[in-house]
Formats: structure tokens, sequence, C-alpha cells
């Protein structure tokens, strides 16, 4: 598998900040991921609307890394739960929990820790974050809405490889180029 030659002088730069910046990315992050929450198509046959965070989820793992991007996705997670309204949908506080999309918030946590964690191998670490967000995404949905499994992956999975697929090359192509 192909190494991603960048990605060590992003996690260079990182490191390299003080723990106040590196925490001030990481919080930078969180808000534009709640930005990105706001472009927001709806489906009518699903209650996942495609939004904009899973491409930040991806950037935030490829550039900070797994220690300030997961920490960078605590902090959206976070701040939607103690109210603030940046969840798509406008969500907020402990209602989230019964949102059928509290799996795949969940989820951006890890996927990001993962992205991170294998940003040398930056196809491999975007397949696994995809498929961490996809798992917590399923299996909420599956919680929430009380469905099969089977039913929660062709509401919530399938609709979105082709977007999800986009949006991956799309982070890739940008950190790609920040990083260079």
């Amino acid at each position: 598998m192909e190494t991603y030659p960048y990605r060590n002088i992003a996690i260079t730069w990182i490191e390299s900040r003080t723990k106040v910046e590196s925490i001030g990315l990481a919080l930078g992050f969180a808000i534009v991921t709640a930005l990105s929450a706001q472009i927001r198509v709806e489906l009518f046959f699903t209650p996942v609307p495609i939004t904009a965070q899973t491409f930040m989820v991806i950037l935030s793992g490829l550039l900070l890394g797994k220690k300030y991007g997961s920490l960078s996705m605590s902090f959206y997670l976070s701040g939607g739960i103690l109210g603030l309204p940046w969840f798509s949908g406008s969500v907020a506080g402990l209602a989230i929990l019964k949102s059928p999309t509290v799996g795949y918030l969940i989820g951006f946590i890890m996927a990001s820790w993962l992205i991170g964690k294998f940003s040398n191998y930056p196809y491999l670490s975007i397949l696994l974050g995809t498929s961490v967000i996809y798992l917590f995404g399923t299996i909420g949905l599956s919680l929430v809405l009380q469905i099969s499994i089977l039913e929660a992956i062709k509401i919530g999975v399938l609709p979105f490889l082709i977007g999800d697929l986009i949006k991956a090359l799309a982070a890739f192509g940008i950190a790609k180029k920040i990083n260079i």
C-alpha cells in the first residue's frame, strides 16, 4: 500500500505547536465541523441527511493526527450535548441521544483517531475511519428507530457510499496539498 509521504510534515507541524495552540486547532476543527453540519440535504427515505461532516472528520485525522483529531471530534460532540446548536438539524443537548444520527456522531471520535493513527496509509486509514462511522451509525439507527441492522444499513449506509467516497477523495486531496 502506498504511504502518505506528506503525513510527517502535518504531524510534525502539529507536534511543534504548544498544547494550547494544538487544542485551539482542535477546537477550530470542531467549529468548522459544526459549520459543515449545516450543509444539509434531506433524503425522503432516510432520517440521515447528507452533510459535509464526514469530510471534516477525515480531514481532522489526516491533518491533526490521532490525538488532536479525535479531540476535535470530542469537542464537537461535547459542544452539541452541552446545548450548542451545531449538529445537523439543530438538534442540541441530550435530545441528541434520541436522534437517529447519534451513532454517527459518536463514531466521529473513533474515526478521526483511526485516520490519524494510520495516516501513513491514507487509503486504509480513510476506509477504516469511514467504516467505523458506518458501524456506529448503523448501531445507533437500529437502536433509536428499533429496526434491524440490515434495514439500518439500507437507510444509513448504502445511500451514502458514493458521496462519502467523493468527500474522502476531496479530503485526501486537500490534506496532500496542505502538506506540500
